[in-house]
């Protein structure tokens, strides 16, 4: 496994932590390496994920070996940061932290970010630590775990052509929440449930929402505010307790003849091709309605 790494990347920088810490990591380097696990190729192994980030550069891979992190990361390089998994894998920081903190921010363009457990150490979702913030473009968020948050993936103004996709995002207040200006991204198979408010919250355009699980939020989905020519589509909406809002005008709920699965649509399906004879009407003051609305839920795999 580690050879492939090492011959699909220039560089490679792997960061091994042997014992969970007790509190946020200073940024030291580790210089023994006297397992022989470690393979590196250009670079050494450092104490913590920042201090790999800060000694990175652009096109660089950053391996993270199983283990808790106790810190927050701001990643400023092109490069792609890749944990052993969601279920080894953990960042979060001391329960102290200062209300606001963001776990990964990601400011540099075209960055990967996956198979890493995000989680806030405490459970109270007043601390407002939130899991990512992007306020670039072209990254890819997948592969993980975000959970325990107040914002899951809160991305920023002029957060643009970014792939969210196959991550677990639950028990956060907001799930996923874009502002005005985070335009042309893409949320892809995730599964985003039992988050406190929304569960995806939209003030974006141009974004393109399918083939996720919306289940057990207060409101599943909610376009709002700037939000425009969105296309939402074979996604499954399943005991939230108000599905979906659009108070905009331009949002598209169907494409190309298929809509959403909603587990409270009371519509008939007379010629058994799969979509609903009545469209399905959504709350908020856009009036809008899924003209195509699904009878099963999609086969979805995340």
């Amino acid at each position: 496994f580690m050879k492939q790494w090492m011959t699909t990347f220039a560089i490679t920088v792997i960061i091994l932590i042997t014992v969970n810490l007790s509190g946020c990591m200073e940024n030291q380097n580790i210089n023994s390496n006297t397992n022989g696990n470690i393979v590196i190729e250009g670079k050494g192994s450092y104490a913590s994920i920042q201090s790999a980030v800060d000694h990175a550069v652009d096109g660089d891979t950053i391996l993270v070996k199983p283990g808790t992190y106790y810190e927050t990361v701001v990643i400023n390089k092109s490069i792609k940061l890749v944990g052993s998994g969601a279920e080894k894998t953990t960042i979060t920081c001391k329960n102290n932290t200062a209300s606001g903190t963001i776990i990964i921010k990601i400011i540099a363009n075209n960055t990967t970010v996956k198979g890493f457990k995000i989680v806030s150490p405490t459970n109270q979702l007043s601390t407002r630590i939130s899991g990512f913030m992007v306020v670039s473009s072209g990254n890819k968020i997948t592969n993980n775990t975000i959970t325990n948050c107040a914002y899951g993936i809160y991305m920023y103004r002029g957060a643009e052509n970014t792939n969210i996709s196959l991550n677990k995002i639950n028990n956060n207040q907001y799930g996923i929440y874009f502002l005005p200006g985070a335009d042309n991204n893409i949320i892809w198979r995730n599964n985003v449930s039992y988050n406190e408010d929304y569960g995806i919250r939209i003030k974006g355009k141009n974004n393109e929402v399918f083939e996720n699980i919306i289940s057990h939020n207060d409101v599943g989905m909610y376009m709002c505010c700037g939000s425009a020519y969105n296309n939402i589509y074979n996604n499954s909406f399943i005991k939230n307790n108000e599905n979906a809002k659009d108070d905009k005008l331009t949002n598209s709920w169907s494409k190309n003849g298929w809509g959403n699965y909603w587990d409270d649509y009371k519509g008939e399906d007379n010629n058994g091709d799969g979509i609903g004879d009545t469209p399905y009407l959504l709350g908020g003051r856009g009036s809008r309605k899924d003209n195509a609305p699904l009878m099963e839920p999609p086969n979805i795999n995340i």
